[in-house]
C-alpha cells in the first residue's frame, strides 16, 4: 500500500482526539458487529425530515448506526439528529450521494462524466473542481461535527449511478476535457480535437492509454488524499463507507488507500446480498449462496491491502427479501462479515409490513449481538411463498380468455436459442389427457449464481406444480392436463438467462408487460389480426444503462422489412410505428439486432394492447386472438 503519509503520526493523532473527546475508541465493525439502518420508512412519516422518534426506535431494535436518506445538506439537522444519537447510545453516518449532477449549461461542459465509449453523462467529472468542492465542503462540515460529538463517525457515499445513460457505478476511467488536456500537457503532446467515442482508441494507438489510466488514478488520488487530510485535521476517528463494494476503479484505486487508515478503517457496504438470488430458491439454499458471495467478493477489499470494514446489504424492496428470511440474512451476513447494513426501503411504517420487517431486524440485532450465529439455521416460521406473481397488475385469466392457441401435435420441436433474462411468462397450449414437455435451458451469465425456477398454472389459474434447474442446466416441466386450454408456466432465473429449448406443444412468451431478453433474436413471430390497420412495438434496451441499447425490425407475412427502430446510450426507449397499408394480416416476425451505438444484452419488448400480447419461437406456434 503506497501512502505519503505516516500512519503512525495519523494513529498518534486519533489517541490524543479521543484522549480529549473523553470517549473509548470505535470498536464497531472490530469488536462489534455493525448493524446499519439506512431508513426510507420513517422519514416519509415526517415528510423526510429526522425526528428523535426514529432514533430511539432504531436504537431500541438494536440498530447501532442510523443514517437517513434525506437530509445531509441541512447541517443544522445533522447536527440535531448526531446529539439524538448521543442520546440514545448509537452512532449516525449523513447518507450522501457521491455524484452531482452536471447542468446543460456551456460552463459544464468538457467536464461531464465522459465513458470510454463516447456516451457523456450530465453529471459533473470526478475530475472537475465543482465534483470535489461540494464534496469536501459537505464532508469536512461532518468532520467537523464529529470532532465535537462522536457519535457522527462518518458519511456514507452511495457511488451508484442514477443518471441518464448509466454504463455503470462511479466511477471508471472518463476521457473528458479537463483530465485529458491536463494528461496532453503532462506528455508535451498536441492533442487534436477528438469526437467523443474516439477518445480512447487514440490513446491506444498511441500506446497512451495505459499511462493515461494512470495519470488519471494518480489524479483522483490526489484529490482522496486533499479530503481526508482535510478531515483529520478535525477527526482523524472519521470513517467514509462507501458503495456499491466491493468498488470501482475510483473506489479501489483512490478511495480505498487515500480514505482507510489504522484509526479510520473504510467501510465497504456490498449490495449482492440484498435478497435470494431466485425466488424458487430455499431459504437455507439462498444463505448459503449469500454467504459464497460474500466471501469471494470481499476478497478485492483483502487484496488490496488496507485497513477496512466489510458488511452485507439487505432492502426490502428486492424480489425474495421476505422478512423472515431478511432477518436471517442479517445474522449470516455478520458472521462472515463485519456487520450489515439495510437501504429499509418497500414497507409502509403504518402498515403491517413495516412491523414484520422490524420484528425481525430486531430478532436479527439480538443473535448477533450476543452472537448466535445458528439462529440463521432455525426452522422457517413463515411459509414460504412460491406463487409467481409476475406482474402485479396483470391478471392471468383475460389473457388467456382472449387467445385462441394452435392445435397441440403431441411432437417433440426443437427450438432456435432464445435467451429470456430474469422472470417471463410462457403460454403453453395444451389438451386434456395428452402429456406435456418442456425443456428449459439454463444460461449461467457474469458471474451471477442463480438457479431457474419454474411455476406451473392452470387454465383456471391453478397451481399445477415447481421445481428448478441448477446452475447451467437442462431440466423438462412434464405433466398431463386435465382439461384443454392455455396452461401459464412462470419462469425466474434471477440475474442469470434461459431459453426454452424444445416442447411438444405450441409455446408462447408473454410480451403484453415486458417480455426480458438478452442478446439478440432472429425471429419472434406474433400475429397481427385483420382489424388491425397500425400498431406500436415497444422496444427497450437496458433501462438505466445506456450502454446497454438493441435495434428492433418489424417484417410483414410476406417475410418483407417494414420497420426498425433502435435505442441509443441517451435513449433506452423507441416505439415503433408501423403501418400495415396494403400488406396481409396473419403472421408477421421482429428480429432483435445490434444497434448502431452500444452493446446488444439486455433488451426488453411490449407488444401494442391491439395484438395479441405474445410471440412465438416458431410460426406454426403463434397464438391468435379469438
Amino acid at each position: 500500500m503506497s501512502d505519503c503519509r505516516p500512519r503512525t503520526l495519523l494513529a498518534m493523532a486519533a489517541i490524543a482526539c479521543i484522549a480529549m473527546k473523553g470517549v473509548a475508541a470505535p470498536e464497531l465493525g472490530r469488536d462489534v458487529k455493525l448493524t446499519i439502518l439506512v431508513d426510507k420508512v420513517m422519514q416519509p412519516e415526517e415528510g423526510w425530515v429526522t425526528k428523535e422518534w426514529m432514533i430511539k426506535a432504531a436504537a431500541e431494535a438494536g440498530f447501532n448506526v442510523f443514517s437517513p436518506r434525506i437530509g445531509h445538506e441541512r447541517l443544522d439537522e445533522v447536527r440535531q439528529v448526531a446529539q439524538w444519537c448521543q442520546q440514545y447510545g448509537i452512532y449516525y453516518m449523513p447518507w450522501m450521494r457521491g455524484t452531482l449532477t452536471a447542468p446543460d449549461d456551456p460552463k459544464a461542459d468538457g467536464k461531464r462524466v465522459l465513458w470510454a465509449s463516447g456516451n457523456e453523462q450530465p453529471l459533473w467529472s470526478v475530475n472537475s473542481d465543482e465534483f470535489w468542492a461540494w464534496t469536501n465542503n459537505y464532508i469536512v462540515e461532518y468532520a467537523k461535527i464529529a470532532a465535537e460529538n462522536p457519535r457522527l463517525m462518518g458519511v456514507f457515499l452511495d457511488y451508484e449511478n442514477y443518471a441518464p445513460g448509466r454504463e455503470g457505478d462511479l466511477y471508471s476511467l472518463s476521457y473528458d476535457d479537463l483530465i485529458m488536456g491536463k494528461f496532453a500537457k503532462s506528455q508535451d503532446l498536441e492533442l487534436p480535437k477528438l469526437p467523443f467515442d474516439q477518445r480512447k482508441t487514440w490513446l491506444e494507438a498511441r500506446g497512451l492509454h495505459e499511462q493515461f489510466a494512470e495519470f488519471q488514478i494518480a489524479h483522483w488520488r490526489e484529490r482522496c488524499r486533499m479530503l481526508r487530510e482535510a478531515v483529520d485535521a478535525y477527526d482523524p476517528t472519521f470513517q467514509f463507507c462507501i458503495y456499491p463494494a466491493p468498488g470501482t476503479p475510483f473506489m479501489v484505486e483512490a478511495a480505498y488507500p487515500e480514505w482507510a487508515t489504522e484509526a479510520a478503517p473504510i467501510i465497504l457496504a456490498d449490495a449482492s446480498t440484498y435478497g435470494r438470488t431466485s425466488r424458487f430458491i430455499t431459504e437455507q439454499e439462498a444463505l448459503a449462496a449469500n454467504r459464497r458471495k460474500l466471501l469471494e467478493r470481499r476478497q478485492v477489499a483483502v487484496n488490496a491491502g488496507v485497513p477496512f470494514v466489510y458488511t452485507g446489504g439487505i432492502d426490502p424492496l428486492v424480489e425474495g427479501a421476505d422478512p423472515e428470511f431478511s432477518g436471517k440474512n442479517a445474522v449470516m451476513i455478520s458472521e462472515v462479515t463485519d456487520g450489515y447494513w439495510i437501504f429499509y426501503e418497500g414497507p409502509t411504517y403504518t402498515k403491517p409490513d413495516h412491523a414484520a420487517y422490524w420484528k425481525w431486524f430486531s430478532w436479527a440485532n439480538r443473535a448477533i449481538a450476543r452472537s448466535d450465529f445458528d439462529a440463521q439455521h432455525t426452522p422457517r416460521e413463515t411459509p414460504e411463498d412460491w406463487n409467481m406473481r409476475l406482474f402485479d397488475d396483470v391478471s392471468l385469466e383475460p389473457i388467456l380468455a382472449a387467445l385462441e392457441p394452435p392445435p397441440a401435435t403431441g411432437k417433440m420441436v426443437e427450438f432456435p436459442t432464445v435467451q429470456l433474462r430474469r422472470e417471463n411468462l410462457l403460454l403453453l397450449a395444451t389438451t386434456a389427457g395428452e402429456p406435456v414437455e418442456v425443456v428449459l435451458q439454463h444460461h449461467p451469465f457474469a458471474d451471477y449464481e442463480s438457479l431457474l425456477g419454474w411455476e406451473l398454472r392452470s387454465p383456471d389459474n391453478t397451481q399445477i406444480a415447481f421445481g428448478k434447474i441448477p446452475q447451467g442446466g437442462r431440466g423438462s416441466v412434464r405433466f398431463t392436463p386435465d382439461t384443454s386450454g392455455i396452461c401459464a408456466l412462470v419462469v425466474s432465473s434471477g440475474s442469470c438467462a434461459y431459453s426454452v429449448a424444445s416442447a411438444n406443444v405450441p409455446v408462447a412468451l408473454y410480451a403484453g408487460k415486458k417480455l426480458g431478453l438478452i442478446f439478440g433474436a432472429e425471429h419472434l413471430y406474433f400475429s397481427v389480426p385483420e382489424d388491425v390497420g397500425r400498431f406500436t412495438i415497444t422496444c427497450r434496451g437496458a433501462q438505466g444503462l445506456g450502454s446497454e441499447t438493441v435495434r428492433a425490425t418489424v417484417s410483414d407475412a410476406a417475410g418483407e422489412f417494414v420497420a426498425t427502430g433502435q435505442t441509443t446510450p441517451t435513449k433506452d426507449t423507441v416505439e415503433i410505428a408501423v403501418e400495415r397499408g396494403q400488406r396481409s394480416a396473419g403472421t408477421w416476425s421482429l428480429a432483435t439486432t445490434q444497434a448502431d451505438e452500444g452493446i446488444l444484452e439486455d433488451n426488453s419488448l411490449t407488444l401494442d394492447p391491439q395484438l395479441p400480447p405474445v410471440v412465438s419461437l416458431l410460426p406454426q406456434h403463434v397464438f391468435r386472438k379469438k
